[in-house]
């Protein structure tokens, strides 16, 4: 696979992942017992847009670049983790400092994946 069919195939997972993120947050939280399952639904949609882009065998040029990018969304998907358990036990504040945490390394991610190239993945994620 060629780095821009990469780029094209990795940006319309994103779309997909934002546009699902998009529908499970348009749900307001009006309970924990909703927060739990918002938080069980983004987890889901983030892990399945990760195995996706690990299918993906990047060339050689990027392929630092790009387990880069992967390892940081890993780890956006353990505070997601985190969250979903933080709503599970009706903790509020865990719940707002994994959101937080996740927040917080978001510049780094939009940067690595600017660096490979995408558009659609380097485009920061409406707030949880």
């Amino acid at each position: 696979m060629s780095a821009d069919e990469l780029v094209a195939k990795g940006d319309q997972i994103c779309t997909e992942e934002r546009d699902r993120f998009d529908e499970i947050q348009s749900v307001p939280l009006t309970s924990a017992s909703v927060g739990v399952k918002q938080a069980q639904e983004l987890l889901a949609a983030a892990e399945s847009a990760q195995d996706d882009l690990r299918d993906i065998e990047p060339p050689e040029e990027i392929r630092d670049s790009y387990d880069s990018y992967l390892h940081t969304r890993d780890k956006v998907s353990d505070l997601l983790e985190r969250g979903r358990e933080a709503a599970e036990d009706k903790d509020g504040a865990a719940f707002s400092k994994a959101q937080e945490e996740a927040a917080a390394g978001a510049g780094k991610r939009e940067k690595l994946a600017r660096e490979i190239g995408f558009k659609v993945c380097s485009q920061g994620a409406a707030a949880p």
